[in-house]
């Protein structure tokens, strides 16, 4: 199993500070082969000061493998060039779990799977996770984009109960970068996905995280 120690902070701006030479992992495992392999990384950092998770995901393409058309929030962003953190806040308990995902466009889905709800809640918008885009030219064939998000820890709470944050706390997760009808379809995780077929939704393969 993968394992990531997250950098603790105490504010978003000390994040903020972290994104610029902090500690990534690289999204580099082709569970389902092929040869597309955009450099691509995430970050993950506790913040028990504000109370929350703050999330990192970045990666440069070609822009000619950019796909880029989903504006709205929960809409079908895995579709597009998309950047995706999938985490189990409660592993002790089983394999429920929720997942966000973004596209080069600010739009995000998010999703709760813990035996009482199995896709997306409501009431919800990027907004409310402090969601950022970043779009800049890393040269002239290609773009790096990135989205930095917070997860607060009463949203945790609401769908795991049970959920108490402590530093050095073990939870689970996998980053991903995808493209389902991109020009190149692509499918990279960092910790490695055991099934037959493109699907993320495989928490028993999440890596080892430590907050």
């Amino acid at each position: 199993m993968n394992c990531y120690k997250g950098t603790a902070v105490t504010s978003e701006k000390e994040f903020d500070q972290l994104l610029q030479n902090g500690n990534f992992v690289s999204i580099a495992t082709l569970p389902w082969g092929g040869s597309y392999l955009p450099d691509s990384r995430g970050i993950v950092s506790p913040d028990y000061v504000t109370g929350g998770i703050w999330v990192g995901l970045s990666t440069i393409e070609p822009y000619q493998n950019i796909r880029a058309t989903v504006n709205e929030f929960d809409g079908r962003v895995w579709e597009d060039s998309c950047l995706e953190f999938f985490v189990n806040p409660m592993p002790e308990k089983g394999l429920s779990y929720l997942n966000f995902e973004n596209n080069s466009l600010s739009a995000m889905l998010c999703g709760v799977h813990n035996g009482e709800i199995d896709g997306q809640p409501e009431g919800y918008c990027a907004a409310d996770f402090r969601m950022r885009l970043t779009r800049v030219p890393a040269d002239e064939k290609r773009l790096f984009w990135s989205v930095r998000f917070f997860i607060p820890f009463s949203y945790i709470k609401r769908y795991f109960p049970d959920f108490n944050p402590v530093p050095g706390m073990k939870i689970t997760g996998n980053f991903y970068k995808c493209g389902d009808l991109c020009p190149i379809p692509h499918y990279l995780s960092w910790s490695p996905v055991i099934w037959p077929s493109p699907n993320f939704h495989r928490p028993e393969c999440f890596g080892e995280i430590i907050l």
